[in-house]
């Protein structure tokens, strides 16, 4: 995949030197994982990433998304609101450590002050990204380009017509316009297309692996579909009750998703990008056997038999709470100082059950098995 990315890596660096540093970071983080021996006792690091959930308002109801279908309301859309200011800047000063500041949701621009937020991150010299459906694109892009943000992620479900059955209605033609008007200046953040695989749409990757390049955008991001089963559920509940794991709702048929096709598709993006400006990252990169594994047999482990999620990642909800796994909640950010909660009991218990079995059975198609 690194040979795919060289000129379009050399593009985004000189953009944004800083992500080297992040890079180092990360490689430190997995060597003191592997090497360090300090994770079995439930300690760690300060977190690399923070995923802060600043609101569970979705203006979209996407037929693969995990929260639009999900029958708990601990980890559904609409349930919450938006998260006040104070609970974020609190949880920016306490927090130790330059970790990211992955503002997600929910649609993150619903949030009345998202760009106040990005702005108080990037005060903390702390980088920022950002994901979103693109409907309120263009009436922020100008707030986000000033904001200082460093990379927008757009998703994208294929061409228009794809793309508004999975997403809805004028979807498509509404983050196409906030898309334009964001690339015109000049002192954007890097600019991602995030597409999903599912059964709706894998048979639409080269087509929209094209539409990236006509965009001009900086990077395109392959995600395989995070999925659960009712089995892995089913385990879950039964050794491990204290997640109490949910039903997802969606209708998605894993056994339509051709693999020889899918296979044929990313192999071809993978040559055909070869000196190309744009980078194109695959979330997780497998080879054809791992990708027939990876939708035909989804409790089946790949590559990795443990995660680090716990380590890295602190997950900060809405109403404050924070939950590293589905609705395992192990504090409050408006009760407990953020790094009290981090290196807390509950979640140094989360760690060692991981230290101990290594994965949890829903874990095998998380999306946190991507980001090692």
């Amino acid at each position: 995949m690194f040979r795919s990315n060289v000129i379009g890596l050399t593009h985004i660096l000189k953009r944004k030197p800083q992500l080297l540093s992040v890079a180092s970071k990360n490689l430190s983080h997995q060597l003191r994982y592997k090497m360090g021996g300090s994770y079995l006792n439930g300690w760690s690091h300060p977190p690399e990433v923070i995923n802060a959930f600043i609101t569970d308002r979705c203006n979209l109801g996407c037929r693969q998304c995990h929260y639009a279908n999900s029958d708990k309301p601990g980890f559904s859309l609409n349930q919450v609101g938006h998260m006040p200011p104070t609970i974020f800047q609190k949880f920016m000063d306490e927090i130790p450590g330059h970790p990211v500041v992955s503002f997600t949701g929910g649609e993150p621009l619903l949030h009345p002050n998202v760009i106040e937020f990005i702005v108080y991150a990037k005060g903390k010299g702390r980088l920022s990204t950002l994901v979103t459906n693109g409907w309120h694109l263009a009436n922020k892009a100008q707030e986000l380009c000033e904001s200082g943000l460093d990379l927008l992620s757009i998703s994208v479900d294929g061409p228009r017509d794809i793309h508004n059955s999975i997403r809805g209605k004028s979807s498509f033609e509404h983050l196409v316009l906030g898309l334009e008007t964001i690339l015109k200046h000049s002192k954007r953040p890097l600019i991602f297309i995030g597409f999903t695989i599912s059964d709706m749409s894998f048979d639409q990757l080269h087509q929209t692996y094209e539409l990236a390049k006509d965009w001009g955008v900086d990077g395109l991001s392959i995600n395989h579909l995070w999925m659960q089963t009712d089995e892995m559920v089913q385990e879950l509940n039964e050794h491990y009750s204290i997640f109490a794991g949910d039903h997802v709702g969606w209708k998605i048929n894993n056994d339509a998703i051709d693999v020889d096709y899918l296979s044929d598709s990313l192999e071809s993006i993978r040559i055909s990008n070869r000196g190309g400006k744009m980078v194109v990252v695959e979330n997780p990169f497998l080879n054809r056997q791992e990708i027939t594994d990876w939708y035909r047999y989804p409790q089946k482990p790949i590559r990795h038999q443990t995660v680090r999620c716990g380590w890295i990642r602190m997950k900060l909800w809405a109403d404050g709470k924070v939950k590293p796994c589905r609705d395992y909640e192990v504090g409050d950010i408006t009760q407990t100082h953020a790094e009290a909660i981090w290196n807390g009991v509950e979640y140094q218990e989360f760690r060692k059950l991981l230290a101990q079995d290594g994965m949890l059975p829903i874990c095998a198609r998380c999306c946190f098995m991507a980001h090692r």
